[in-house]
Formats: C-alpha cells, structure tokens, sequence
C-alpha cells in the first residue's frame, strides 16, 4: 500500500507559502517602505513582520532536504519528480507569456515579442524564478548528494555542518558588516551570501538532511521550538533596529544565509515534523504551493498582481487596517492560486490518463521490459 505522508510538515509548507506572499506584500508591494514613513507601533511592526516572513525560503530547501536525503539511488525515480516540476512551470511559463503577448497594453512590459517567447520556452536557463531554478538544479544534484550524506558517520556529518555553516554562512555574513568589510571579503561569493543560487540551497539541504537522518528522537519539549523560532527572529529584529547603523546590518538581515534565519527555519521544521496528523485537504492545498509561487512570482504577473495591490497608495498609518489587508491579500493570492494549480492538476491527469489508454501497456509488455 501507498504510505500516507504525513500532514504536520505539509501543513509546514502551506505557511512558508503564505509567509513567501508576505515577504512579497513588503517588497514589491510597497507596504515596507510605506510602513517605515510611519512612526511607533506601524514602524516597528513592519521590520519584525519582514524579518518573520523572511525564512520562507529555507523552510523550503530544508524540508526538501528532510525528506529527500533518505532516498536511494535511483535517477529515473528522482528525475521522473524534476520533470514533473519542470512540466508545471513550462505550462505555466507559456500559458502566462501567451496571455501576455494577446495583452500587451494590459501588461505594459518593455521585452520585445522574441524576447518573452525566448524567456517562455527556457523557463528554467532564463531563471523566470529564480527558486524554481535553483530548487530543480538541486533535484538533479540531490541523488548523488545523497549517496555521500548516507554513507558518512553521524560524526563526519556534523564536520560537514560545521564546515558548510562557516563558509556558507557566518563568513559571508560577517565579511558583509561595517566593521569587517575592510578585512574579510566575499569577492566571489557574494550571490551565496544574498542565498539565491543551487549553491546555498545545497548547504540548507544538508541542514535539512542532517535533521531526517537524525533527528528523529526529540527530546525537548516541543514548544521550545516554536520558541526559537520566535527568539530568533526577536535577535534578528533587535541586532536590525537598534545596531544598524554601527553595523549596516540591514542586508545581513535580509540574507538567506544569515544564521538567525538558518535557526528559525531549522527550529520551525523542528517542532512540525513531530506534528503528527493525517488530512487529505491539507496534503492537496500543499501540492499546490509550487504553482502558487510559478503562478504569482512570473514577472509580468507579479508586476500586474501589486500594481493592484500598491500599498504606496494606501493610508498606513493604522496597524490594524493594515494587519487585515495584509492577511487578506495573502490568502485571496493563495486561494486563487491553489484553485488554479488543482485545476492543472486536473488537466495533467486527465491528460494522462488518456495516454495511457489510448496507449496501453499490457502485462506482456511488463514482463518484456522487466
């Protein structure tokens, strides 16, 4: 029988969606800077809610790496999941460039008609997401990463973890603030420090494949978790708002490889993954996620979605107008997206459930192949 996957970390993944469309709401529509003009409580909210939506990404990448380090070797297996992503972000990479080239007015975008149907047809090189990319070069590296990961001691992995964070993470980090900028240097490497790159999610893989390994017997109580998670984006928040300008620690805050955010997203997978529950709607609402982000994070879509949704325009200086506008803008662009992605979900199989009659393959033909 097919093993039921269990819904706590789906649920996991549902939040670090809605938490993507959150870091979006602060940076492409405008409510970050807009809330910063504002004084007190809208000030000061505005930089902790950006700092807690920020781990989204490694929330991601670590869960990926939870539960993919425990795979065996098999490419076809684990290349047959690559195409799959692969074949929903084409279709969504051509369904929306189609859409844009009929709308043009609409969508008011300043590439040439051969320059979006180049940027349609090689989604993956012409980085249309840069995650979508980044996350199905690692699919492709993660099988012969896993073989290493499993065959090396508990002790030789922790090595590997320290070696990775260090140059990954608290080299980058430290050589991007004021007062050691003049010393250490990340020339080179300064795409790992913002995190956007197969590289960077190749070290939150290995965090997160340390954790499915050997994590399995918690020992801590489980709040403690959620604690530090919440702890550390209180560090992140406070190292920010009260040290920036001795530091200009503003960029090393925003970074994926910022160890506070590494920890939460360490801590927030942590606590989920020992949430043991079986839902059926919470594993569908989370295999929509990555048509959510192909759906909303397309450029043309995106710059269309927050013209809409423009927070420049808006009054802010009410915390709790914006609080709601916040939280219903984030589940209207989940839900609609959701809805979209099932219904190519639907199309797929639909689609490949004709194939497969129209092109049967008997019992001979197994036993031939095997």
């Amino acid at each position: 029988m097919k093993k039921k996957r269990d819904s706590g970390i789906e649920l996991l993944r549902i939040f670090a969606m809605l938490m993507v469309i959150g870091v979006h709401i602060f940076v492409y529509g405008g409510y970050f800077d807009t809330a910063r003009e504002q004084s007190g409580i809208v000030w000061s909210s505005a930089y902790f809610m950006r700092l807690f939506f920020r781990p989204a990404v490694n929330i991601f990448i670590i869960i990926t790496g939870y539960f993919m380090v425990h795979s065996p070797f098999d490419l076809k297996k684990s290349y047959r999941r690559v195409l799959s992503v692969y074949g929903t972000i084409l279709f969504y990479s051509v369904l929306l460039s189609i859409i844009v080239l009929a709308n043009r007015t609409v969508f008011e975008t300043e590439y040439t008609v051969s320059v979006i149907i180049g940027k349609m047809l090689l989604p993956l090189l012409s980085q249309e997401w840069y995650f979508l990319t980044g996350y199905i070069l690692l699919c492709l590296f993660a099988p012969f990463i896993n073989i290493s990961l499993q065959k090396i001691t508990k002790q030789e992995y922790q090595i590997l973890l320290i070696v990775a964070t260090v140059v990954m993470s608290l080299w980058l980090c430290l050589a991007n603030l004021d007062p050691f900028w003049d010393v250490l240097r990340d020339s080179g490497y300064d795409g790992l420090f913002k995190g956007k790159n197969v590289f960077s999610f190749i070290y939150i893989y290995l965090v997160g494949g340390y954790i499915g390994l050997y994590g399995k017997t918690r020992k801590t109580p489980q709040f403690l978790y959620l604690f530090g998670a919440f702890f550390c984006v209180v560090v992140n928040y406070l190292i920010w708002t009260r040290f920036d300008d001795l530091l200009a620690y503003e960029d090393v805050a925003m970074s994926y490889a910022n160890p506070l955010v590494v920890l939460t997203a360490v801590f927030a997978l942590s606590f989920f993954k020992d949430v043991h529950f079986y839902s059926k709607v919470v594993n569908i609402i989370a295999s929509t996620t990555i048509g959510i982000y192909a759906l909303h994070e397309l450029e043309y879509m995106r710059d269309l979605i927050w013209s809409k949704f423009d927070f420049s325009k808006m009054d802010c200086s009410n915390l709790t107008t914006n609080l709601i506008r916040i939280a219903a803008i984030m589940m209207f662009i989940f839900l609609a997206g959701a809805m979209i992605e099932l219904a190519r979900q639907l199309l797929f199989m639909g689609i490949g459930k004709a194939v497969k009659k129209a092109f049967p393959v008997n019992s001979a033909t197994k036993k031939a192949k095997n």
